[in-house]
């Protein structure tokens, strides 16, 4: 009987509930198909890919963003005939099972949602480039304001980590360049936004609308509840599982390629724009 029982779910990401409700989806079809999924976040770990592989017990591996883009990662599974299934991939699409939903489309959409509401000077929190998808949700943005005719001010372009505390960093640049909406790459750094502006005083939404990406729990807490992006990141981590669990029983299965769709979700954050 092999010794190869557990599925590896690779993170290196620091943001905690994108990671939990992957793993959340993950584990849920792990434990129904007799595959329990041990998952690994290396930015808390601080071990190498290469080092989490070691384990004996791994019989397949799911990448999460931005290890489905690592083709050091990629050459190290392959080279281990390990079957893997990457989660949002934006390079080499066609290597390996890939379970996505389109971050441009979902970008360019909550955008439009902005703008619908009559907003104009749309303040935008990129992720780390390190993150490939930052760059798909900029394009996401930028299209849309393209598509209204508007051009794009980089006074109203800031860079964050897709953490709360670099939200908050970033936030007062923001507030100086006066947009009256801002449209912030992951929930986190929105919330850190919300945190920087009750304490300059700013009157979200009434002063500036805000607009998240993911739709986690705390879109749904913080206040005011934050209108957002909902990435199902738990059907993500469920279908990820499912494939590298049929690659493991079906070796000789081709790749699969699974599109999940998103929604806009809106709340208490986002109002119309009033013109004096």
């Amino acid at each position: 009987m092999s010794s190869r029982t557990r599925i590896l779910l690779l993170f290196d990401n620091n943001g905690n509930e994108y990671v939990s409700r992957i793993q959340e989806g993950a584990s849920r079809f792990g434990r129904s198909s007799g595959f329990p999924v041990q998952a690994e976040n290396l930015h808390a770990s601080r071990r190498t890919a290469a080092q989490a592989l070691e384990s004996e017990a791994v019989a397949g591996v799911v990448l999460t963003p931005p290890l489905s883009d690592d083709r050091h990662v990629l050459s190290l599974l392959e080279e281990r005939g390990l079957p893997y299934v990457r989660i949002a991939p934006l390079l080499d699409r066609d290597r390996g099972c890939t379970v996505v939903m389109d971050e441009y489309d979902a970008a360019r959409a909550i955008t439009d949602l902005l703008l619908q509401k009559g907003h104009r000077r749309i303040g935008f929190v990129r992720g780390p480039d390190y993150h490939l998808v930052s760059m798909r949700r900029y394009n996401g943005y930028a299209n849309a304001l393209g598509g209204k005719g508007l051009r794009i001010d980089p006074t109203l372009i800031v860079k964050g980590d897709f953490s709360r505390q670099s939200g908050r960093e970033v936030a007062g640049t923001l507030f100086a360049s006066k947009p009256t909406a801002i449209f912030a790459s992951n929930d986190e750094m929105a919330v850190g936004i919300i945190e920087a502006a009750n304490s300059a005083g700013v009157s979200i939404p009434g002063d500036i609308s805000l607009a998240g990406f993911d739709d986690n729990a705390i879109a749904r807490t913080v206040r005011p509840r934050l209108t957002s992006v909902r990435q199902p990141l738990e059907e993500m981590g469920e279908a990820a599982c499912q494939l590298v669990v049929e690659r493991i029983r079906l070796a000789a299965r081709g790749n699969v390629h699974k599109q999940v769709p998103f929604e806009i979700v809106e709340r208490e954050s986002v109002i119309e724009f009033a013109t004096a």
